[in-house]
């Protein structure tokens, strides 16, 4: 049985968790006001226990997403989670975990001294800074430093400033005194020390973080994820109250290969769904079994249907454009193409449909306001090769929304010679005119320049594997 966000209330914290880490949940202001609603200490002891059994074969790493309800949370329980996410975040920032721990105030300095005595001397170090960092007078955590000042003076200076305690002073003239001259850490020392003092003097209340608001971490509603389901658990949310999961179920379906009696449940959606735009999915999904004749003869019946919604008919006329492009197809494409509700799903068909004759529909709209009709365009003037849009997509590597989907338009369009031996100086062009490429962004290139190779009858070059 699903589980729907009006179950949350009733369903174990533990099971909240599995589910959403195996995508078959949205993470949103559902889930976590069904986690908040509950028992804190116990909720943060569920979480913190998840967290640190989390594998990596697990489907969907949760850790942001815990850290953040733990610190709405604000327990103790939490302490072993945020310090392993401080090891984890050396490429992060990691203020916002300092933030959390801050939060926890005097309450923390117990559950840290315990970690402290248990840590390994390079550890050790670090939870020092994190005690100097919840900026409690305590006499353990004077302790310490003073200990770490004899040992490593330069790393005391930077918890002392921390701490902000200004009777620490006098503490550091003596270290300063008794530091060797003619040792190698000297000058270095000798300069930590002194900044050290600098800020105990000028030492300020630091300014209190905003609240921290847990639910704008998290969109308001999230689909499950569904590019991490098999087919046998898709298939399952068709039976969805929701429309927009259904949605998202059945254009995830349409990337699968199905048995005839999954098609069939597809073939049901699209006849009989409630949701207009439910349907209108399900025909463009079934664009996979295009070759199956009573499954076309609907599609075909479908997108010639005057009566129906011209949303139903474009999301036939998709599923069409994988097959035999007929006149009356290129006509209602240009006519579904006209009306801005369908201009999306008509762009979309005609790049799938590989056909030049639609090659001056994509250009004018590759900075088009409507997000939708500017990504299908960006698609269309990389598969049908339109060379003339190149400087067009190079401008959109500058817009974050879009950069990925212009790279690999560029990859597959851009002039130049199509050939293996020019493949990788197609990279480099690409990678300095991207100004450089992430490795993400490294994939799509070149999955972009394989997929160029390939649509020419040559084998790939950088994944030879894929294909």
């Amino acid at each position: 049985m699903l589980l729907t966000p009006d179950r949350y209330a009733e369903t174990s914290t533990e099971e909240l968790l599995t589910e959403a880490s195996l995508g078959r949940i949205g993470v949103d202001h559902a889930w976590v006001k069904a986690l908040l609603a509950r028992d804190p200490e116990e909720t943060a002891e569920a979480l913190a226990a998840f967290y640190l059994d989390m594998d990596e074969e697990i489907r969907i790493d949760l850790s942001a997403e815990i850290f953040h309800v733990l610190r709405a949370l604000r327990s103790t329980a939490a302490i072993p989670v945020y310090v392993d996410l401080l090891h984890d975040a050396d490429d992060d920032d990691p203020s916002e975990i300092y933030e959390a721990l801050a939060e926890l105030g005097a309450a923390a300095i117990d559950p840290l001294l315990v970690l402290h005595a248990e840590a390994g001397p390079e550890s050790q170090v670090n939870v020092e800074f994190l005690l100097a960092g919840l900026r409690v007078d305590d006499p353990r955590i004077d302790a310490l430093l003073e200990a770490r000042l004899a040992s490593d003076p330069a790393d005391a200076a930077i918890n002392i400033s921390l701490y902000g305690k200004a009777s620490f002073k006098e503490r550091i003239e003596a270290r300063i005194a008794s530091l060797d001259p003619a040792s190698e850490s000297f000058a270095h020392d000798k300069h930590e020390l002194e900044f050290a003092i600098d800020q105990l003097a000028a030492v300020t209340i630091p300014d209190a973080p905003p609240p921290f608001d847990v639910y704008d971490a998290f969109p308001e509603v999230a689909p499950p994820v569904f590019d991490v389901l098999e087919p046998v658990e898709m298939l399952a949310y068709l039976e969805h109250p929701d429309a927009e999961t259904r949605r998202h179920a059945v254009e995830s379906l349409g990337n699968e290969q199905l048995e005839e009696e999954d098609l069939a449940k597809i073939v049901v959606l699209a006849e009989s769904d409630p949701e207009v735009s439910v349907r209108a999915q399900a025909w463009q999904s079934l664009a996979a079994a295009i070759e199956d004749p009573a499954i076309r003869a609907k599609i075909e019946e479908k997108f010639a249907d005057t009566g129906a919604p011209s949303t139903e008919r474009a999301g036939a006329a998709c599923a069409l454009a994988e097959g035999v492009i007929s006149d009356e197809l290129v006509a209602g494409l240009k006519e579904f193409y006209l009306d801005p509700a369908t201009r999306a799903m008509a762009l979309k068909a005609m790049w799938h449909s590989l056909d030049k004759r639609f090659a001056e529909h994509f250009p004018p709209h590759l900075e088009d306001e409507d997000k939708e009709v500017q990504r299908q365009a960006i698609w269309g003037a990389g598969y049908l090769g339109i060379g003339h849009a190149a400087g067009a997509l190079e401008k959109l590597f500058e817009d974050p929304d879009v950069r990925d989907h212009a790279l690999f338009a560029y990859a597959l369009s851009c002039p130049g010679e199509v050939s293996r031996g020019r493949a990788k100086s197609m990279y480099k062009k690409i990678f300095d005119l991207a100004g450089g490429l992430s490795a993400e962004e490294v994939e799509i290139v070149e999955s972009g320049i394989d997929q160029r190779l390939s649509m020419h009858g040559l084998d790939p070059v950088f994944h030879p594997h894929h294909h």
